[in-house]
């Protein structure tokens, strides 16, 4: 049994790196035996490692037949910005309400410290996926605050949409620069306690990807 786990994640890691590196090619079917084969594995782990990527939107399954590549649609954007609303707003509420506790302050200079790392790679410049993943860290740390590790691993079950949904958003033009005012407004709104401000500044931060991820559907 741990063998097959072991496989099973080996395929999963093996499957992100093709499809970050455009190995797989939008539209085409793959057969499971095929992958597997050329894997060097068994079908029964690669077939697992596929569910997993199908559940996270990487892939959709095609019954019968094999593989292929997910395209996102208008149901993913607002499904996904429909869930960060409410999972981050909640946690945000529960670190303001306990940011004058050892574990409150822990997570709020944690989040300060992605944000001053996203805002230093925004003035340098850098490349789109190095501020989008301080941008992921960012609001992953909101959510580990709260210590629910059921919670923490569905917002994960996000982290492939809201990556591609945050390059489109941050090469639009000004975005940076606005992601860097909105998180260090939202910093101050938690020290605060402002609770309405709060979830103004979510709400406004998360709408504004979502109509320019909207914008960009074909």
């Amino acid at each position: 049994m741990r063998q097959i786990t072991m496989l099973q994640d080996q395929a999963y890691e093996i499957m992100i790196e093709k499809i970050k590196k455009q190995e797989l090619e939008s539209g085409q079917i793959y057969s499971l035996n095929q992958i597997a084969k050329k894997m060097g594995i068994s079908k029964t782990p690669l077939r697992d490692a596929v569910m997993m990527l199908a559940k996270e939107r990487y892939v959709d399954i095609i019954p019968s037949r094999g593989f292929m590549l997910h395209t996102m649609s208008e149901s993913d954007i607002h499904e996904t910005y429909q869930f960060r609303h409410a999972i981050e707003i909640y946690c945000l509420r529960r670190l303001a309400e306990n940011i004058d506790t050892a574990r409150g302050r822990e997570y709020y200079d944690k989040m300060a410290r992605k944000a001053a790392e996203q805002a230093k790679l925004i003035r340098e410049d850098a490349g789109v996926e190095s501020i989008v993943r301080k941008d992921y860290e960012f609001h992953r740390s909101l959510v580990q605050y709260l210590d629910n590790s059921e919670m923490l691993e569905i917002y994960r079950n996000y982290m492939y949409r809201m990556f591609r949904f945050n390059v489109h958003a941050l090469q639009s033009g000004g975005r940076r620069e606005g992601t860097i005012e909105e998180h260090e407004a939202i910093l101050k709104a938690v020290i605060d306690k402002d609770y309405d401000r709060l979830e103004k500044l979510v709400a406004f931060h998360l709408d504004i990807a979502r109509i320019i991820n909207l914008s960009q559907l074909p």
